[in-house]
């Protein structure tokens, strides 16, 4: 679905802004400071309930006031569908989401307008711990199949009652606790294995149109546990490590064993990328890392995801840039990248609609001459 407008009051530094954003690749262009990435973040907590920032969702809320609106109408041909999120402050954010003016789970919510983002810290993908790539994982699964949040959450609730049984030494209560989590931790391993499958078919186009020169990037499911717990009969083995590693876990007070501990590799000539690659090539592999999992989701589903990229022109090369402004409409009917370097954008995205943006104030109907 095309986002055909956004209005949202007290979100960031917008005590009320209205946008009507246009179809097609669309550039946000200002100075920094000029309210951005708040907008790009706007768009981003409509769609998928939370940021590509780092940070609390509390803070999402503009300064001295007590919550925030978000409501974006919805288009596709003739049909329409208007999405809001009412979010009030408290010890945390608590939010009433609305389909149609009918409140609905998060779990319907999520599955109605993904965003796909993309942003200079993209490179965590690269540099950082394994939880950026396990949540690039899950996020992909969930897109292909919704169910897969049920499943997230299940594996979750039993890792907190085990850890707390874990750690309160309720032994009687531990065989229970580590059937469960073996039956829904395989589950989810079998799901994230076949995806990062599709995610590695997709990447190798992904850097073929980005115009990778590096050695071929490689993607590898990793278990601490071995690869016995990726395999058939991931279930029986994960419940024997589980007990396995018992007398560790209860002296540390937490469980040791399962997917919310694994990782995906990635390598170059059998060498971690992350001890390879330049900050500029990190940035590209993650880019197409991104891309890939936009390219899954809208051969799966048919539907491809709005896109929207963060100060797009950080840490790539002229001729990347222009690579990637020519890649990213063709992935999505609607794309909204921002810079505040539009003399560096511009030339390669002649035919985009450019939205300048200065002091949290868009300037819609004007096209900029930079």
């Amino acid at each position: 679905m095309i986002l055909a407008s956004l209005w949202c009051r007290n979100f960031r530094s917008f005590p009320e802004l209205s946008w009507a954003p246009p179809q097609g690749l669309v550039v946000l262009a200002g100075p920094n400071g000029a309210g951005k990435t708040n907008l790009l973040e706007a768009v981003a907590v409509l769609g998928n309930l939370t940021s590509f920032r780092p940070g609390s969702p509390t803070s999402w809320v503009r300064h001295g006031e007590a919550g925030f609106t978000l409501k974006g109408q919805l288009q596709e041909g003739e049909t329409s569908l208007v999405l809001e999120q009412h979010a009030r402050l408290g010890r945390t954010l608590h939010r009433t989401l609305l389909r149609g003016g009918r409140q609905v789970r998060p779990a319907e919510y999520l599955s109605l307008f993904p965003v796909a983002t993309l942003s200079a810290s993209d490179t965590e993908l690269i540099f950082s711990g394994p939880e950026h790539r396990r949540r690039l994982l899950d996020r992909l699964a969930f897109q292909l199949k919704p169910q897969v949040l049920d499943l997230l959450l299940r594996y979750r609730r039993a890792l907190r009652q085990r850890n707390a049984a874990l750690a309160q030494h309720q032994l009687a209560s531990l065989d229970a606790f580590d059937r469960e989590l073996a039956r829904l931790g395989a589950q989810l391993v079998e799901l994230r294995v076949a995806t990062l499958q599709l995610l590695a078919q997709a990447l190798e186009e992904e850097l073929s149109q980005l115009g990778w020169l590096g050695g071929k990037p490689v993607l590898r499911y990793h278990a601490p546990e071995g690869p016995a717990a990726h395999a058939g009969g991931g279930e029986q083995f994960l419940l024997l490590q589980l007990r396995r590693f018992r007398g560790q876990e209860l002296a540390r007070g937490h469980t040791l064993v399962g997917p919310h501990r694994h990782d995906v590799c990635i390598t170059i000539s059998g060498r971690p990328a992350r001890e390879v690659l330049s900050a500029g090539q990190a940035k590209l592999l993650a880019t197409s890392l991104r891309l890939a999992s936009v390219a899954v989701t809208a051969r799966k589903r048919k539907v491809a995801p709005l896109v929207i990229f963060d100060d797009v022109d950080a840490e790539l090369d002229r001729e990347a840039l222009s690579r990637l402004l020519l890649r990213l409409p063709a992935l999505s009917p609607q794309v909204v990248v921002s810079t505040a370097h539009p003399e560096v954008v511009l030339p390669s995205c002649p035919e985009a609609a450019v939205v300048p943006m200065r002091g949290g104030t868009l300037a819609v109907d004007e096209r900029s001459r930079w």
